[in-house]
């Protein structure tokens, strides 16, 4: 079974707009979301062959291959401590999911699909009362209610980088003495990002190198309201508090592009600050999207050691231009 249609269609939403299109499968009796950007392809679990791997980490069945290509295949329900039950599992219609995210294939098993959404990030709630972390293992980044059903949606990155670190290149803080350090204390920078692991990782990777003067916040609404506020506050509204916008894509409430967008059209139309995407999902598609929201350049996770240099060549060579 191929990918979904609106899998391959869903490059055709226009940019900015805050929409996004996911797909709701479940586990046993609990509804997850992913976006559909990341489903490279569904497989039926009877359709492909395992071969069990040596020491390999929790939660992994083994590989399976696609194209003669090899991909791991992690059993979704085990790596988010999922009760399982036998007697409700029908492995004969169990599903694979084969994603495409962090520049890795990866393959998840799971029960099967319900359906596929388009809504507005607006409906997703970053995660709160309504469910908490042991529901998805502590891989959750918040939920949407569609049709009175609870949907978690899930942090695949977080969940990957836990399991298996070293095959998505582990970060480490950069030396503060590497690199053209004169400038990068006076670059003010505003940071969305939603997954709490990523989120720190990248700011102490940005201040140990530093730049010293980074705002972060959990989604792209609280960085757009907290911008407005600064920008009201000031004598000069036409003058914009930072430097950098660095962003994820996917957000709760309004997603990376939508904020670049906003920023750029509605808050700093005078002198616009410079905008660097940081996501997952960067491909052709993907790039084209963000340069047509206004973003200065793009960023594919899990490149981290990057993010100093791109941010140099933006902030610091604009600078002194």
């Amino acid at each position: 079974m191929n990918a979904p249609a609106t899998s391959r269609d869903a490059i055709l939403l226009e940019s900015g707009t805050n929409e996004v299109e996911f797909i709701e499968f479940f586990l046993g009796d609990i509804s997850y979301g992913i976006n559909v950007s990341k489903v490279q392809r569904v497989l039926s679990r009877a359709s492909v062959e395992v071969t069990k791997v040596a020491q390999a980490p929790h939660a992994t069945l083994g590989m399976i291959h696609i194209h003669q290509k090899p991909v791991m295949l992690m059993d979704l329900k085990a790596a988010l401590g999922v009760p399982y039950d036998e007697n409700a599992v029908n492995p004969d219609r169990q599903l694979i999911l084969v994603t495409t995210f962090n520049k890795q294939t990866t393959a998840f098993l799971i029960d099967g699909i319900s359906k596929i959404h388009r809504t507005s990030w607006e409906d997703f709630e970053p995660l709160g009362e309504k469910v908490n972390g042991e529901s998805a293992g502590g891989f959750s980044t918040g939920t949407v209610t569609l049709d009175d059903n609870i949907i978690i949606i899930l942090d695949l990155e977080r969940l990957m980088l836990t399991y298996f670190p070293s095959a998505h290149r582990p970060v480490k803080p950069l030396d503060p003495l590497e690199g053209p350090l004169e400038g990068r204390d006076s670059v003010r920078i505003l940071y969305a990002e939603d997954s709490k692991m990523v989120r720190n990782i990248t700011t102490d990777i940005v201040r140990n190198a530093g730049y010293l003067q980074i705002d972060a916040f959990e989604n792209g609404l609280e960085a757009f309201r907290h911008l407005s506020m600064m920008i009201e506050a000031q004598d000069d509204p036409s003058e914009c508090p930072y430097d950098l916008v660095l962003t994820d894509i996917e957000m709760p409430q309004m997603d990376g592009l939508t904020l670049c967008r906003r920023i750029k059209a509605e808050l700093c139309k005078k002198d616009p600050p410079k905008v660097i995407v940081y996501s997952s999902l960067i491909n052709k598609e993907m790039s084209a999207k963000c340069a047509s929201v206004g973003a200065d350049a793009q960023l594919a996770k899990p490149d981290v050691e990057q993010i100093v240099a791109l941010i140099d060549q933006i902030c610091l060579k604009a600078a002194s231009a």
